[in-house]
């Protein structure tokens, strides 16, 4: 048997109540039990997975990105910028900054059974 640096174990208390949100919080996290409360013992409040469109996004950014160095290897290259294709990479940057804001920025209801 492998040995363990963790040798202490702790049982906590909770109610039906305070269970339920403890495993909803985990699950959120996508983290064990175990992790979600070393988390917390170690001053970290650990975060919900990224949704789906998170990623979508990131791949989103990630292919302006790449617009935007092959318009600079161009114009490094020429001496000169395609003007339009330059702004089009902009405005869609913009807009996906602005998609990004609204997704992590602006509060999220939550439904507390009382609507």
């Amino acid at each position: 048997m492998r040995n363990r640096k963790r040798t202490h174990r702790v049982e906590v208390a909770m109610n039906d109540h305070e269970y339920k949100k403890f495993l909803e919080s985990v699950d959120r996290c996508g983290m064990t039990k175990q992790a979600y409360l070393l988390f917390l013992i170690n001053n970290r409040i650990p975060q919900p997975r990224p949704k789906k469109d998170f990623y979508d996004m990131i791949k989103q950014l990630r292919i302006i990105g790449n617009n935007i160095n092959q318009i600079c290897v161009v114009a490094h290259r020429t001496g000169s910028i395609d003007e339009v294709k330059f702004k089009q990479c902009q405005d869609e940057l913009n807009q996906k900054i602005l998609e990004i804001r609204s997704a992590v920025l602006l509060p999220i209801k939550v439904e507390d059974g009382n609507n």
